[in-house]
């Protein structure tokens, strides 16, 4: 991640007014930023995507001059905008949440970010813990989520995200293990994809308007996308395994933008 220590634009977003979407309206009325919309998953997510009936409007908030990691049809396809900055460009966080200036797209609904740490071998011997960008979520992405107004985001995390008492206490020996993996073999990575989870649920203690969902997930592969998906935690037996398709976790991620089953919670998901 390019994060640069340039100050902070200020500006004031557009503002409209938005009738508040409830889980039974059509998804054609909701407008998703996509964060990570290059990255394996974030491709995936546009592959559901395009496949889908109903069709969101949908802007891709993605690194300068990396559009050519795209699709070529998500470049020039109608329903969709492309907004280019880096993460902490709070200018341009705000530019892709605001409807744009011919109001082809209204405001921003909501959030999804699918964006993760990189695996450095260094970091297994440094044992960094460094995570840039959470602390990126904390200094630009929610503060100009909150001053656009968006209430719903949801995002990315790791199966250790919620050290949870009653999960420490009843979790299998199985799960013990593999959430052990990356805190040995990850560090970095776990910190940051732990880090993220944290900012996004002290952002929503600070803001009880702030509907967030941060999806746990293990081992992510390139298997059946169609592949049904598990949602629940480790204080109880979880019936689902320790893989998880990137397709299916993207059509999970679509399917609880409209239903909302876990807004303030965060599933453990995996295939069945």
């Amino acid at each position: 991640m390019n994060v640069r220590n340039d100050t902070l634009a200020t500006s004031v977003c557009k503002i409209e007014l938005v009738v508040e979407i409830q889980p039974s309206q059509d998804m054609d009325r909701q407008h998703i930023l996509l964060l990570g919309a290059t990255g394996a998953s974030g491709l995936a997510f546009l592959d559901a995507y395009s496949e889908s009936a109903q069709k969101p409007k949908l802007t891709l908030y993605i690194r300068p001059r990396s559009t050519s990691k795209l699709p070529q049809w998500a470049t020039n396809k109608s329903g969709i905008r492309i907004v280019e900055g880096n993460l902490d460009d709070e200018q341009a966080l705000r530019t892709a949440l605001s409807a744009s200036q011919d109001q082809s797209f209204p405001a921003v609904t909501t959030i999804i970010s699918f964006l993760g740490a990189y695996l450095s071998l260094q970091a297994v011997f440094t044992r960094d813990q460094s995570h840039p960008i959470a602390d990126t979520f904390q200094r630009a992405i929610l503060p100009a989520m909150k001053d656009c107004k968006v209430s719903r985001i949801l995002v990315l995390s790791t199966p250790t995200a919620f050290s949870l008492p009653d999960e420490q206490k009843k979790m299998s020996w199985k799960w013990w293990f593999y959430t052990m993996i990356p805190l040995l073999l990850a560090p970095q990575g776990n910190a940051e994809m732990k880090g993220i989870a944290e900012a996004v649920v002290k952002a929503g203690a600070a803001d009880d308007k702030l509907d967030w969902t941060v999806f746990r997930v293990p081992h992510l592969t390139d298997d059946n996308p169609h592949a049904k998906v598990i949602a629940g935690s480790l204080d109880r037996p979880f019936e689902g395994g320790t893989d998880l398709s990137r397709g299916s976790l993207v059509r999970w991620v679509l399917g609880e933008v409209e239903e909302k089953n876990w807004v303030r919670r965060a599933p453990l998901l995996g295939n069945a």
